[in-house]
């Protein structure tokens, strides 16, 4: 008998879950909501991870070695060749 009353129980429980999924309202209600809360714990949770990014990245000091890697790259640039020949005839006229 133990086990057709939990069998009886468990069948009640699909019964009540069966009853939202049948009724449309219900289950649209049910999926709007869930997907609400969703959104919402996604919103959240980017914004948590983002604010701690910005923080570390806020204690660390990047601008030293942004501006060297800068000056090397422009030190390095052939500036001959990026002029174009009529940027220099324009530079002549003038």
């Amino acid at each position: 008998m133990d086990q057709n009353q939990e069998i009886i129980v468990q069948l009640q429980e699909v019964n009540k879950k069966l009853e939202k999924i049948s009724n449309p309202f219900k289950f649209a209600w049910l999926n709007f909501f869930a997907g609400t809360f969703h959104a919402l714990g996604t919103i959240f949770g980017t914004v948590i991870i983002s604010g701690i990014l910005i923080y570390i990245f806020s204690q660390l000091n990047f601008t030293k070695s942004i501006s060297s890697w800068i000056e090397d790259t422009l030190t390095q640039v052939k500036w001959e060749k990026v002029i174009t020949p009529q940027t220099q005839m324009i530079q002549q006229n003038n």
